[in-house]
């Protein structure tokens, strides 16, 4: 589709005087949309706003991501022309995964367009699920690939909020245990899935909400000393911590999320969030640390960015980095290491929780 400026006339002056957009697959992407309930009418009038076109425009850089709904649902990541390629190869599959396993953590992907302005560059984009569409405030948020090593330090920012890396995460999360063993599950399959498509370089992104918790009051809580509590047996810790007769209705929630299918794993997930000191150790080993604080918190999760497949540029990496770090431990491993990798990580942040009494 080729728009002309005379098309355009509710953009800023200067801003777009001309461009060329392209659908990728919208068939199929639309099947996706019937899934989640979308409005492809709805969608297109969103996507094709004035609005998106200007942002998406004014960034050339490959992986920034923003929001561009009105009501949170839906948020675009840019992209490069190889990860665009490797998205459109495993489209096909993806939706048989995401159609037969409806509680998959993986993010959802709505659309995949380019866009040229005139006289300008050729911008890939996709538009994706906002992991942290809840109403609710995102206390602390992450992007955790289970790599300890080789990941560059400085952070990204997603919707005003710092996303902070594996050495930054000092919490664990305690789920009901038929709910974190589904959940585990259910990461295993969406793991296996990616891991046959070639995939790696895949995040969990993951927002936490405290309870009746302001933001001010848990910055406050998060730089006091560091022992509030010091001990070996951090379910002594989990077990004394009290809770008011309607907390613990809705910490324990495991029945009623077993009984409802139509429940999806990364959407408000109750949990029981125990901020630790890793007393220099710099992983999240059971045997060594000190707990801190007990929060009752929500969880929203979910795994992004999975368009980078184990290419001669990974491979490269991988040989360089192996000199200087852990070759097991570092970003760039093939897929089949990396998602074992993965998934233990997950494991060793989401713990079992002992069922109240």
């Amino acid at each position: 589709i080729q728009c002309s400026r005379r098309h355009c006339n509710n953009l800023p002056p200067g801003i777009v005087t001309g461009f060329e957009w392209k659908d990728y697959c919208p068939k199929s992407f639309r099947l996706i949309q019937e899934l989640e309930n979308i409005d492809n009418d709805d969608y297109m009038m969103l996507v094709c706003s004035d609005e998106t076109i200007k942002q998406v425009t004014s960034t050339m850089r490959p992986g920034n991501m923003f929001l561009f709904s009105n009501d949170s649902r839906f948020a675009i990541k840019t992209l490069r022309k190889s990860e665009l390629k490797v998205l459109l190869e495993m489209l096909p599959s993806y939706y048989s995964h995401i159609k037969r396993f409806r509680s998959t953590i993986l993010n959802k992907l709505y659309g995949a367009h380019v866009v040229k302005p005139a006289g300008g560059t050729k911008v890939y984009f996709v538009v994706v699920a906002n992991i942290f569409k809840s109403d609710l405030l995102m206390h602390r948020c992450y992007d955790l690939k289970g790599s300890l090593q080789g990941r560059k330090v400085e952070k990204m920012r997603y919707r005003e909020k710092t996303l902070h890396k594996e050495s930054d995460l000092d919490f664990l999360f305690y789920l009901e245990p038929l709910v974190r063993q589904r959940l585990l599950k259910q990461i295993k399959y969406d793991c296996a899935f990616l891991e046959a498509a070639g995939i790696m370089n895949y995040s969990l992104m993951l927002g936490l909400h405290v309870k009746g918790s302001h933001q001010a009051e848990l910055d406050r809580h998060l730089a006091h000393s560091r022992s509030k509590y010091s001990t070996t047996n951090i379910m002594d810790i989990i077990s004394n911590t009290s809770f008011s007769e309607n907390e613990a209705s809705e910490v324990s929630f495991g029945d009623q999320w077993l009984q409802n299918n139509s429940c999806k794993f990364g959407e408000e997930l109750y949990a029981r969030g125990v901020r630790i000191s890793k007393n220099g150790t710099g992983t999240l080993s059971c045997q060594n640390f000190t707990v801190i604080e007990c929060y009752d918190v929500l969880l929203c999760f979910g795994i992004v960015d999975f368009f980078q497949n184990y290419n001669v540029i990974k491979r490269i990496e991988h040989a360089y980095k192996s000199l200087q770090f852990d070759r097991k431990m570092i970003a760039a491993v093939n897929p089949k290491i990396y998602s074992s990798r993965f998934q233990e990580f997950i494991s060793d942040i989401f713990k079992a929780d002992e069922p109240l009494n």
